[in-house]
């Protein structure tokens, strides 16, 4: 088995938090594998404390994993929430045998929600980071359970504008789903560099935090089959977000974020019917690790959870 314990590149990005974000021995997480199926075993980090009055599914995007998400998993815990950050297949140390899709993740993530919700049934909510954010939206739509959803962007890659801007650069974004499209139909087992078709380097503002994702082969570094990139940019979305009304939203989007303007999210955002609320993060970049942003995260993300707890 493959345990962080054994990698040096989450121990280096912890670094270029701030402290109260960090990693230390009292506020690690339990790391554990999670059967799904035969063929898969999702790696987890669970961090719980003593008494938790709900529970937050963190899902991370295309350029990171479970561990990295320990940034805003610290302080949920420390707020008293219980936090549980999965690697999605291809990413972390999830094993898995099985063709990976974008369908995958969202069989996933839908499966993690009930079994957490059999083993604790405590108030569920959902968190999405990046493409993370489409993620928690989709597995929202599996589950009528879900107290909440939060995430730093919703994406949807359906719409030209989004897979223009969100690509590598604007051509290939242009071009991106006909090439991918054919690639699919030749070899869809085929593995790239996902650094080759999303734009990497701007996953966060720190150009040297920026080197060490992209040399990590368990995040920003990872290869992805075609057929992965090919379901994702071509989602099949359950419930469009005019009829969606399964729970409150709360989009917490950086306010310096390089790579996916808040622009972007608002094609689908502004079209939800739920109730939604928007806090705009201060000096953050994709990947918000700035200290101001940060804490706004924190506390929005507490206040949102705290309001949805008291009107069950």
């Amino acid at each position: 088995m493959d345990y962080y314990k054994n990698d040096c590149f989450w121990v280096k990005a912890q670094s270029f938090l701030p402290e109260d974000n960090r990693l230390t021995i009292d506020t690690m997480p339990n790391e554990y594998f999670l059967p799904v199926s035969e063929d898969l075993e999702i790696h987890i980090d669970h961090y719980k404390p003593a008494s938790p009055s709900g529970k937050v599914i963190l899902f991370h995007g295309v350029g990171g994993n479970g561990r990295l998400l320990s940034f805003i998993a610290v302080p949920l815990m420390k707020n008293g929430f219980e936090v549980i950050c999965p690697d999605m297949p291809l990413y972390g140390c999830t094993h898995f045998s099985r063709p990976v899709t974008y369908e995958t993740w969202i069989s996933c993530g839908s499966s993690l929600v009930k079994h957490f919700q059999e083993e604790n049934p405590l108030p569920t909510f959902l968190f999405g980071l990046s493409a993370g954010g489409m993620l928690a939206y989709q597995v929202a739509n599996e589950s009528s359970q879900i107290a909440g959803l939060i995430v730093t962007c919703i994406l949807d890659q359906r719409n030209k504008a989004v897979l223009k801007s969100s690509a590598r650069n604007p051509f290939l974004g242009m071009i991106a789903r006909p090439i991918i499209s054919m690639l699919s139909a030749f070899d869809g087992n085929m593995k790239v560099p996902m650094k080759w078709v999303g734009n990497m380097k701007a996953i966060a503002n720190d150009k040297r935090l920026v080197k060490l994702l992209i040399r990590d082969k368990k995040s920003s570094g990872a290869l992805v089959p075609i057929k992965f990139l090919y379901s994702m940019l071509n989602p099949k979305i359950k419930i469009e977000p005019q009829h969606f009304n399964n729970c409150p939203v709360l989009l917490v989007h950086p306010g310096e974020d390089r790579w996916t303007n808040i622009r972007l999210s608002k094609t689908f955002y502004d079209r939800l019917a739920c109730e939604k609320e928007t806090v705009i993060l201060e000096g953050a970049g994709h990947f918000p690790i700035e200290g101001l942003g940060l804490k706004q995260m924190e506390i929005a993300c507490v206040e949102f959870i705290k309001q949805q707890l008291v009107s069950l």
